[in-house]
Order: C-alpha cells, then sequence, then structure tokens
C-alpha cells in the first residue's frame, strides 16, 4: 500500500502499553493554554531511545514531529516547548526516516562496532 508507512531504525513503534504515560508527559510539558492540550493525540512513533516523536493529532488530522531535545520558548512566555513540526504528508515523513536511517546506518561498520 502506497500510503503506508515503513518504520526504519532509529525510528520505532512505541508499545501501546506506554502511550497514556508518553501522552500524559507530552502535555504535561506543554502550557496550559498551548492548542494541542485540547486535541486528542497520540505518540505512535518515536526515536529509539531519545525523545521526539511523530504524534498523530486525532483532532485535527494532522501527524506532527515533537523534539524534546531542542526545546523553544513559546509565544515570549517563560514556558519552553519541544519544536513541533507538522508533515504535510507521509510522503514527507518516508523520506525523514529514510534520511534518519541512512544517517545512522553510515555510523557502524558491517559487525556492527561504531565506527
Amino acid at each position: 500500500m502506497k500510503n503506508t508507512l515503513e518504520i526504519k531504525w532509529p525510528w520505532e513503534m512505541i508499545w501501546i502499553e506506554y502511550a497514556d504515560e508518553i501522552i500524559a508527559q507530552i502535555k504535561e510539558a506543554l502550557p496550559p493554554n498551548h492548542e494541542i492540550q485540547t486535541h486528542e493525540i497520540f505518540p505512535g512513533i518515536k526515536w529509539d531511545r531519545r525523545p521526539i516523536f511523530i504524534v498523530d493529532d486525532d483532532t485535527t488530522g494532522q501527524r506532527i514531529l515533537m523534539n524534546f531535545e531542542k526545546m523553544k520558548r513559546w509565544k515570549k512566555t517563560k514556558f519552553k516547548v519541544p519544536t513541533m513540526k507538522v508533515f504535510k504528508d507521509n510522503a514527507e515523513i518516508r523520506a525523514m526516516m529514510e534520511s534518519d536511517h541512512l544517517a545512522e546506518c553510515a555510523k557502524y561498520n558491517k559487525d556492527g562496532s561504531l565506527k
């Protein structure tokens, strides 16, 4: 299927058992009046061992990259929020995952050791 995403390392699906906990952590990290506070979200994909998520926003139908490693000031307030990028479509996500996959694989030798 053309619209199906193939998840490639370093990206991975989150364990469904942790979804509610991750949703709570995301919402806790956002200011109380941030628009996503009222949205139904699901962080289905994450970067292995890093706090970077691809979140499905079921309220808007968008997919959002939320990077908690790169925080930025929110609307000239004291709050810092993760950088966010709204994807145009699955092709954009697919291209990002492929690029990340190739970049991470390039860090290793054929025997699995780091270069």
